[in-house]
């Protein structure tokens, strides 16, 4: 008997959104980093801003870098609550999180603020942390109709709050976007529409979900070293920028 081969989806993979994440992503930190904390802070602190001849190019070109990156974060966060429905073991994917988290700390410090420990910011991880640990005590108290009972909902409020006291990346809105594009994860709509409009506060933050309207439900080609490439891009790539915002510039 002959096998029809595997029919694939018209649209986005999850590894290509994913990739088009991890691009913008780097495009954006190369702003925050070399441009801003390694050229652009160093000359408004030495007041030498205003008389640079190169100061307002490298400023707006840290803008366009930096609009471009405004894309990454929805589209994590939108890969985050696909990977929690998919995932056979919560508790590793959270481990997970939170390990690269603390590999991340050090490397995010020194690229962004110079420093190997600055306590007012807290790397990206730990927001996404909070964000599966929010959906996980969610499911927790569902019952079989989906309904999450007020110990799931205000337990998800409690993540949101930590996220904010702990001054991680993007913060409370940060997790609420996540506990958001759970709530509505069975309607692509409504989490495109809700998500835009909790990213309006950064101008080019909406557009990622142009992108997310087009994911086709697969996960796309993604062998086992390039699923932990990705986990290991962000703290390789801030550890780079790192050096050469402290070293080089």
């Amino acid at each position: 008997m002959e096998t029809l081969p595997v029919q694939k989806r018209q649209g986005l993979s999850g590894t290509t959104l994913k990739l088009i994440a991890c691009i913008t992503m780097l495009i954006d930190h190369i702003g925050a980093s070399c441009l801003e904390a390694g050229l652009l802070v160093p000359l408004i602190a030495s007041g030498t801003f205003s008389t640079d001849p190169a100061a307002a190019s490298l400023l707006q070109l840290d803008r366009v870098l930096r609009y471009i990156g405004r894309l990454a974060f929805p589209i994590f966060c939108f890969l985050l609550v696909e990977g929690f429905l998919h995932t056979h073991d919560v508790k590793r994917y959270v481990e997970r999180l939170f390990l690269f988290g603390l590999l991340s700390e050090v490397p995010f410090d020194m690229a962004f603020f110079r420093t190997p420990f600055h306590w007012g910011n807290q790397n990206v991880y730990w927001t996404l942390a909070l964000g599966v640990l929010a959906m996980a005590l969610m499911q927790k108290f569902q019952d079989a109709e989906g309904n999450i009972a007020w110990k799931g909902r205000l337990a998800a409020l409690g993540c949101v709050v930590l996220a904010q006291l702990l001054q991680t990346d993007y913060g409370a809105i940060g997790v609420a976007l996540i506990v958001a594009l759970y709530l509505t994860r069975n309607n692509r709509k409504y989490q495109c529409i809700i998500g835009a409009v909790m990213m309006l506060f950064e101008l080019t933050a909406p557009l990622a979900f142009v992108l997310i309207w087009f994911y086709n439900g697969q996960r796309g080609r993604c062998p086992q070293w390039v699923k932990w490439a990705f986990y290991g891009f962000y703290p390789v790539h801030l550890s780079i920028l790192a050096v050469v915002t402290n070293w080089v510039l």
